[in-house]
């Protein structure tokens, strides 16, 4: 209530504004209402009398009726997008609009983003058009709101609006590209044969046979006894065939020195320029595994080690096998680092809902943790053995009974340097 009594002050006292006015009627003019003016002033230096007199007289009517009613024709317009829940970072997103013109008198020679032509809109009626934007930065965002321009009569003037549709999309961090991106392409290599096995089921949840019958679903053939008894048979299992993989991302933040800047830098620097590309690193390989796990036929539960408001193991998302891992995605396009404390001691999120196979391959670990680091912090962590730790730059697992890792693969600066340590 107090923000729209302030902005209908705000409104009256521009109109009583004389700068306001000047301001906006040179924002207005267009090559025709120069043109008439240059008309006026070439009229102004001849020998008063006919024709002179009545072309003064015409600029001057055309130019005042010809912004009064441009002032008038710019209808009254609504905005409403239909826009995706989420979209990645640096990949455009084109976004119809609908633009209904909710006053009471039609519009007429409209320009919507400086490419889209409206010659008439009756009241009531709509018309469409294509937003394309792109984000930078990671985050629940707003669609920028619409241009409209209007060019009656006779394009002499033009009158500008903004039209926000209130439409918010939250962009999901950057995707991944296999071909451009060792890590990755090694990391989604282990991923899919996860799922792949997490989806056939393990052989110790096999109770039976029994003889196909149809519309009775498939998991693995028998074709042993098929052939031995000529007839199709296939295998019961009494546990269904997807499993659920946990993916935990660790958003405590090693504390390091950054630099600061210098020089008159640090009057008019903010701090939320600077982008942590390892934690954005990290949110961008959630995101491609989570893609490939739920697209393999596996069930994925992410989980944060800090949740939104600091608060130790934050909410459990889940994405079904199949299903669409949006929540999962726009989870990680919001979520926050927060600076790890000496005094911290990090509570993994293992529930019981999540199946653990022999070799532990249930439980992916994405942190800013190096392997160093990872050595010094061992003891405090309750971690399962066999459980893949990813971080910025390399790919581990961690053995049991031992406080060692086993790399896997570690790729500093786009190297294939691989290190086995024992």
């Amino acid at each position: 209530m107090i923000k729209s009594t302030d902005h209908s002050v705000r409104s009256i006292l521009r109109w009583f504004n004389p700068i306001a006015w000047l301001s906006d009627l040179r924002r207005s003019l267009t090559a025709a209402s120069v043109a008439l003016i240059l008309v006026s002033i070439v009229s102004l230096n001849v020998v008063w009398g006919y024709p002179w007199l009545g072309m003064l007289a015409a600029c001057l009517a055309m130019f005042v009726v010809g912004r009064t009613l441009n002032l008038l024709s710019l209808p009254k317009l609504k905005a409403l997008a239909n826009v995706p829940g989420h979209v990645p970072v640096g990949e455009e997103l084109g976004a119809p609009i609908r633009l209904i013109n909710v006053g009471r008198w039609p519009g007429m020679d409209l320009c919507i983003e400086g490419s889209y032509l409206c010659r008439f809109l009756a009241p009531e009626s709509d018309t469409s058009v294509l937003q394309t934007v792109r984000f930078l930065r990671r985050g629940e965002r707003q669609l920028p709101p619409l241009l409209v321009e209007s060019y009656f009569p006779f394009y002499l003037f033009r009158t500008r609006r903004l039209i926000d549709s209130g439409a918010t999309v939250v962009a999901t961090p950057q995707r991944l590209f296999a071909e451009s991106d060792k890590q990755w392409r090694m990391l989604e290599v282990t991923l899919k044969g996860i799922a792949s096995r997490s989806s056939q089921g393990d052989q110790v949840h096999y109770i039976g046979n029994q003889e196909y019958r149809e519309g009775v679903p498939v998991r693995r053939w028998d074709f042993a006894s098929w052939a031995r008894l000529g007839k199709p048979v296939l295998r019961e299992y009494s546990t269904p065939a997807s499993k659920t993989l946990l993916i935990v991302v660790d958003n405590l933040r090693p504390q390091s020195a950054r630099p600061q800047p210098k020089g008159p830098n640090r009057w008019w620097k903010r701090s939320n320029d600077r982008i942590d590309e390892p934690f954005e690193r990290i949110l961008s390989l959630a995101a491609a595994s989570i893609e490939t796990l739920s697209r393999n036929g596996a069930a994925v539960v992410l989980r944060f080690v800090r949740g939104e408001d600091g608060e130790a193991l934050g909410r459990k998302y889940r994405c079904e096998s199949g299903a669409d891992p949006g929540e999962l995605l726009m989870a990680l396009g919001n979520a926050k680092s927060f600076a790890m404390e000496p005094t911290d001691q990090a509570v993994w999120p293992l529930d019981e809902d999540v199946h653990f196979g022999s070799d532990g391959e249930a439980v992916i670990v994405l942190s800013c943790r190096d392997s160093e680091e990872l050595r010094r912090s061992r003891e405090t962590l309750s971690l399962p053995s066999g459980v893949l730790w990813v971080s910025a730059d390399s790919i581990e697992t961690l053995e049991s009974g031992s406080s060692d890792v086993n790399v896997m693969q570690r790729l500093r600066g786009g190297s294939d340097d691989k290190r086995v340590v024992i």
